[in-house]
């Protein structure tokens, strides 16, 4: 089965990825549930042929239709919307302690390792340090959650 990343763009399957050698909109045929018309999203190269992914404008379905080299349909394909990868938040201890210090004091520092560690910590301190959040990743490019 694939799945298509509509923010990339990008294929995948059996752990391969494909990325798109167009991805110009345009009408490219009929949805065979509803019977809107199909926008494409991206055309991919393949050694058999080509796959075009592409959603219908009436019930938002993504369809992929699998063609030979010679541009003839050969079939659609089951596709899924792949999920959109969540950013991984690094853990306080993970961070730098250099970046962390030009941010929060030394005992915001301490009560937010606490906090991370499931300890006791001082309230004010940790309420202090997360309205420096913001500013960290404006700075050092890192988003901090507790």
């Amino acid at each position: 089965m694939y799945s298509f990343d509509e923010d990339g763009k990008a294929l995948y399957f059996d752990g391969g990825k494909l990325e798109p050698r167009s991805v110009d909109e345009g009408l490219v045929g009929f949805c065979a549930d509803c019977g809107g018309e199909l926008s494409s999203l991206g055309c991919y190269s393949t050694a058999g042929g080509w796959l075009v992914a592409s959603r219908c404008q009436e019930c938002g379905s993504i369809v992929l239709a699998e063609y030979d080299s010679s541009w003839s349909w050969k079939r659609d394909l089951e596709v899924a919307v792949a999920a959109a990868p969540t950013p991984r938040r690094p853990r306080i201890s993970e961070i730098p302690r250099e970046e962390l210090e030009a941010v929060f004091t030394p005992a915001e520092l301490r009560d937010m390792e606490r906090c991370e560690r499931g300890e006791a910590y001082v309230r004010q301190n940790l309420y202090r340090a997360r309205s420096k959040y913001d500013k960290f990743e404006r700075l050092f490019g890192v988003r901090i959650d507790l």
